[in-house]
């Protein structure tokens, strides 16, 4: 069989999304975090923001739009998890390929390869 459509290649692919989700949790809860801390900042320091001349309130409308920035982090984590599930039912079609008889799987490898190049390339373009 091709090389990208073995199952180590789907592993990487897999592997490779499952990083990204790790990626995009870590920068999520730095963001949810990072708002928090202004807020938490605000509401505790109000005597140093009247000094300053300094409205606590943009502090706390700051930390709101940093912490809901966060949030968009997670269409990509899902996005990334139906990535995953995609590539896991090709590499379960797969497991069922090498078992069928070899004179159907020269015709079926071609379809199985053409829909996998076209995702992958759907999901790069995206």
């Amino acid at each position: 069989m091709p090389p990208f459509t073995s199952e180590s290649f789907l592993d990487q692919l897999i592997y490779n999304q499952r990083r990204s989700i790790q990626y995009y949790l870590f920068f999520t809860i730095g963001l949810i975090l990072l708002g928090g801390v202004v807020i938490v900042f605000a509401f505790l320091s109000p005597a140093l923001f009247a000094s300053a001349n300094i409205a606590p309130d943009v502090f706390k409308i700051a930390g709101a739009f940093v912490s809901s920035l966060g949030g968009f982090q997670v269409r990509e984590i899902l996005d990334r998890k139906e990535k995953i599930q995609t590539f896991e039912t090709f590499k379960g079609h797969l497991a069922g390929l090498k078992k069928s008889p070899k004179s159907e799987r020269t015709k079926t490898e071609k379809q199985f390869e053409e829909l996998m190049w076209k995702y992958i390339e759907k999901a790069t373009l995206s």
